[in-house]
């Protein structure tokens, strides 16, 4: 098959890049012959063996203005003339693609927030609306994404296809020396929805018994404002200690941490029309054998299975993140169940098995062309 891809990155840096990926790479290696677009203004390239280029005009304000998506077009639609599939791999490509597909089969990914943000735009919301219509299949990452999705569009070509993760990359041959205290990790953006400022303050109520404790938060810092919200919650619960922020590691650095740490914690809110798709992370802190608290009402539910690979807790529910921390972190036997069953969510969920539900997706379709 001959697969144009839309996407942003082809980056590790980011869920998005880190999707784009995992699948692209698993096409390869079945024989398949990707191609991907890039956005423009993408600064990495973690996937050396595709043919791709940045051409695209920026996915965060370009293609808000309708008028790039012409532009976007005209510029590429001889790139891709050869190709049978055109897949959309994030939500803002969606219009492009199906301009590029008059006579090619279309899919689009749906992850979470982005796709109930644009169909509330004017024109641009006209438009995503009718490409999502037009699509073959609109891949919904999880339940949750796709009930979000059917609340703004009735459609009847959706497919849950949970997010996929590359196990072996999480693995090391030998595990880093643990820290002496114990040791809480969280991956993501520091945004609001990310809800830290919920885990942090149930720091304070972890800090009681240990005192030592360290909670790492790997994530662009770019939102300085709640950057500075977080920063006073630290200091209001004299944490400052205890909460260590890190922005822009390497991977060898992150699965270090990964490895070194306790267990791993996103407590995920739903703020307005903003939400948890899924959360890859937690299936990455699985891979490397650490159970994971995520939270109810969200994607994260698809991630976590409460009890068995991880604890699910209450949306801003300080008190009961704070329990949930100590019920596994008081309890080495139910935090080693965790950790094994982790293990085996994590090798279930590797792309190599995901992949399949595509590939017999794009065949069934190609069949019938």
């Amino acid at each position: 098959m001959k697969i144009c891809f839309l996407t942003n990155e082809l980056s590790f840096k980011h869920g998005w890049g880190r999707y784009s990926i995992g699948l692209i790479k698993e096409l390869i290696d079945r024989g398949h012959e990707p191609l991907v677009l890039m956005d423009k203004v993408s600064e990495e390239d973690d996937l050396k063996e595709v043919e791709s280029y940045k051409i695209l005009s920026s996915q965060r304000s370009d293609l808000f203005k309708p008028f790039f998506i012409l532009k976007d077009y005209f510029k590429i639609k001889k790139i891709t003339q050869d190709c049978q599939i055109i897949h959309s791999l994030i939500e803002s490509y969606a219009p492009l693609a199906a301009l590029l597909a008059k006579d090619k089969l279309l899919f689009i990914t749906a992850h979470g927030t982005y796709a109930p943000l644009l169909f509330d735009e004017v024109l641009t919301g006209y438009l995503t609306k009718k490409s999502f219509k037009k699509a073959n299949k609109v891949f919904c990452v999880s339940k949750f994404t796709q009930k979000e999705i059917l609340k703004k569009i009735d459609l009847e070509n959706t497919l849950v296809i949970n997010n996929g993760v590359n196990y072996n990359e999480w693995q090391v041959d030998s595990s880093p020396h643990p820290l002496k205290e114990k040791m809480i990790l969280g991956v993501g953006a520091l945004k609001p929805r990310k809800g830290y400022h919920i885990s942090i303050s149930a720091m304070a109520i972890v800090k009681k018994k240990y005192p030592d404790l360290k909670y790492y938060l790997v994530g662009d810092q770019s939102n300085k404002d709640y950057f500075n919200q977080l920063k006073e919650l630290i200091k209001k619960y004299d944490l400052e200690n205890n909460v260590i922020f890190l922005e822009k590691i390497s991977d060898k650095d992150l699965i270090k941490l990964y490895h070194q740490t306790d267990l791993f914690l996103l407590t995920s809110i739903n703020i307005g029309k903003s939400f948890e798709g899924f959360g890859l992370v937690y299936l990455e802190a699985n891979a490397c054998g650490k159970p994971a608290i995520g939270t109810y009402g969200c994607g994260a539910e698809e991630a976590i299975i409460d009890g068995f690979n991880g604890l699910l807790v209450p949306q801003n529910n300080i008190e009961k993140t704070g329990q949930a921390i100590l019920k596994i972190l008081d309890n080495s036997i139910l935090a080693e169940e965790l950790s094994r069953n982790g293990l085996k969510q994590a090798q279930k969920m590797d792309w190599s098995n995901i992949i399949e539900q595509y590939i017999q997706t794009y065949q069934s379709f190609l069949e019938k062309l």
